[in-house]
């Protein structure tokens, strides 16, 4: 899955730095996953870049290290 913006890459890039941390057992995928990148980000989210955080997660919590 690949962001198709400046926005959908900034919150990429947060969610990557989280599943990277999650992967040197810092953290874990916590129920409020989609407030904690919603307040990670320097902007509030439309509703496609929300849909896209919520998929690119998804992604990244059934396949890791993509």
């Amino acid at each position: 899955m690949e962001p198709s913006s400046e926005r959908e890459r900034e919150i990429a890039n947060r969610v990557d730095s989280k599943a990277k941390a999650i992967a040197e057992g810092q953290g874990y995928w916590g129920d409020n996953i989609i407030t904690e990148m919603k307040v990670a980000v320097p902007f509030v989210m439309s509703g496609s870049e929300l849909d896209f955080l919520e998929r690119y997660i998804a992604c990244k919590r059934d396949t890791p290290q993509a």
